[in-house]
């Protein structure tokens, strides 16, 4: 947090400019089953013209070498563990990703955030904090917002509080963001776009909720079909070790599989619900 004091000398310039990056690093339970084990991520939150753009940067870095070996006519299998990201812009909010096998999703979400502000402060790094509370996803949230960034955002979908959220917290601590930085971004802030050539498919909530429950329970459905269109070719893969459609077919699956098994405990948990 000590980064922070030195960030926020800049944090003027940052302002006019509106060309911000806030650093949030990000704690999360995945599998509640094991609560011993904690993962660590960087995520970025870019404010750039009263927009703004929250990703992970293993995410960022990964998607960065599988367009690079792409290029080389190679393949690579990510590892990152956060493969969303949320766009706000023109007063909506949307969550983005390329995780359910069908190419880039766009959902929009419909649900609005009911803050309760509450009075009490404390210091959150060098800066001083107000409290607010929330209900989003089946989750109870405790927030600590800064009227001195006067910015109505934060990390994930949150924002619409009279200042930059510098953290966020539920009721069972397995969902932790807290800023650790501020810096400016250089020129426009270009994420590098996966299937860049091909279009994203618009959702509503309902819609993805649906999509989302189906791909729980086969994740690898959707690669089978590619598989089964001809998309999915023999080739080699980053190392130059040569693999068969069927065998990256199977390795997708399997790692889709443990990762799924493991993440039980999701951000939104009312996601998880049977209905």
């Amino acid at each position: 947090m000590e980064k922070i004091l030195f960030f926020l000398c800049f944090f003027c310039q940052l302002l006019s400019a509106q060309n911000s990056r806030f650093i949030y690093e990000y704690k999360y339970v995945p599998d509640s089953t094991n609560k011993s084990n904690i993962i660590k991520d960087l995520m970025f939150l870019d404010v750039i013209n009263n927009e703004s753009l929250f990703y992970s940067r293993n995410k960022y870095i990964e998607d960065s070498i599988s367009i690079a070996e792409s290029k080389k006519g190679k393949f690579y299998i990510p590892n990152a563990d956060i493969l969303y990201r949320i766009e706000k812009k023109a007063g909506k909010v949307f969550f983005k990703t390329n995780d359910y096998g069908i190419g880039k999703i766009k959902v929009e979400e419909s649900r609005k955030i009911n803050w309760q502000i509450f009075p009490d402060k404390e210091k959150v790094g060098e800066l001083t904090a107000q409290r607010a509370k929330c209900n989003f996803g089946g989750r109870n949230w405790t927030a600590w917002f800064a009227t001195d960034l006067p910015i109505q955002d934060g990390p994930y979908k949150f924002n619409g509080l009279p200042g930059l959220i510098v953290k966020i917290e539920d009721s069972t601590n397995s969902h932790i963001f807290e800023l650790v930085g501020i810096k400016k971004v250089i020129g426009s802030s270009q994420y590098p776009e996966l299937d860049s050539r091909s279009n994203e498919l618009y959702l509503t909530q309902d819609k993805f909720i649906e999509l989302f429950k189906k791909y729980r329970k086969d994740p690898g459905s959707e690669t089978r079909q590619l598989y089964l269109a001809g998309k999915i070719p023999d080739q080699k893969d980053s190392s130059g070790n040569f693999h068969k459609g069927a065998e990256i077919v199977r390795e997708v699956d399997k790692l889709a599989k443990e990762r799924i098994k493991k993440d039980n405990n999701i951000i939104e948990i009312d996601l998880l619900k049977d209905n």
